[in-house]
């Protein structure tokens, strides 16, 4: 079992049994592991991609001064919009 990175490591299904516990960390690591049965390829070993998440509120940097969030923090979001009312005829 070569640690090559540049071609995939070939291993027999006895011998991927065998190992693995060593098998999963070295795909986990990003290494290609083909697993064969009498010397034909039957599947591979690879490490999945870590899922994406969302960033937490506050933690993207939008280059606001400590006043601007401070005012966006404060902000009644939810208070009648008398302009707005106006233009959409809700408010005279």
């Amino acid at each position: 079992m070569s640690m090559s990175t540049s071609t995939p490591t070939v291993v027999s299904l006895y011998d991927a049994k065998t190992h693995l516990s060593e098998l999963g960390e070295r795909a986990a690591a990003g290494e290609e592991i083909i697993v064969t049965k009498h010397g034909k390829p039957r599947f591979r070993l690879v490490a999945i991609a870590a899922a994406r998440r969302r960033p937490l509120p506050g933690t993207i940097d939008l280059g606001l001064t400590k006043e601007e969030k401070e005012s966006i923090a404060n902000f009644d979001w939810f208070a009648p919009d008398e302009e707005l009312e106006r233009l959409f005829g809700t408010r005279e």
